[in-house]
C-alpha cells in the first residue's frame, strides 16, 4: 500500500481522467466543436449505439457513471449547441430517449479519429499484457469499492 496519498492509484486515475478531459476538450474546440470531454463521451455514444431510436438519458448515466442531474445539464447544453435532440418514447413516456442531430452526427463523425489518436498516444508503449493486467487490477479495486458504498 502507498505510504502517501499522492503515490495511491486512486490519485494516478484521478490525474489521468483529468489530463484526457483536457486533451480531449482541446482537440474539440481545435476541430471547431467546442464541447467538454463528458459531452463528447455522450456524442460518441449516441453516436456508436446505431440506434436510430437513439439511447435512453439512464442508458447514457449507466454507461458513463453519472447522475441523471448531470447528464440533463450535459444534454441541455449539446441542445443548445443543436448536437442532440430528445423525445419522449414512444411505449413509456417516462423514458426520454437521445438522438444525434445531423450537426451532432458531423461532430461523431469528425471527432473519432482525434479520440483515436489521443487512446493511441496514451497507449503507445502499454504492452497487452500490462493493459490487461492494469485493467484487472483497476476492474477488481473499483468492484471492492462498491461493496463499502452504502446502497
Amino acid at each position: 500500500m502507498p505510504k502517501r496519498f499522492e503515490d495511491g492509484l486512486g490519485y494516478l486515475v484521478h490525474h489521468l481522467m483529468y489530463a484526457f478531459r483536457q486533451t480531449l476538450a482541446e482537440q474539440c474546440a481545435s476541430s471547431g466543436y467546442p464541447i467538454t470531454a463528458d459531452e463528447l463521451g455522450v456524442v460518441m455514444m449516441v453516436h456508436q449505439s446505431g440506434s436510430e431510436m437513439g439511447l435512453t438519458q439512464k442508458q447514457l448515466a449507466d454507461t458513463l457513471a453519472k447522475d441523471k442531474a448531470v447528464i440533463t445539464r450535459l444534454l441541455n447544453s449539446l441542445s443548445s449547441k443543436d448536437m442532440v435532440v430528445r423525445s419522449v418514447d414512444e411505449k413509456d413516456r417516462r423514458v426520454v430517449r437521445v438522438c444525434l442531430t445531423g450537426k451532432g452526427m458531423q461532430a461523431a463523425e469528425k471527432l473519432r479519429p482525434k479520440l483515436v489518436e489521443v487512446l493511441k498516444q496514451a497507449y503507445s508503449d502499454i504492452s497487452e499484457e500490462e493493459f490487461l493486467l492494469t485493467h484487472d487490477v483497476l476492474t477488481r479495486m473499483l468492484n471492492n469499492v462498491r461493496e463499502i458504498s452504502p446502497k
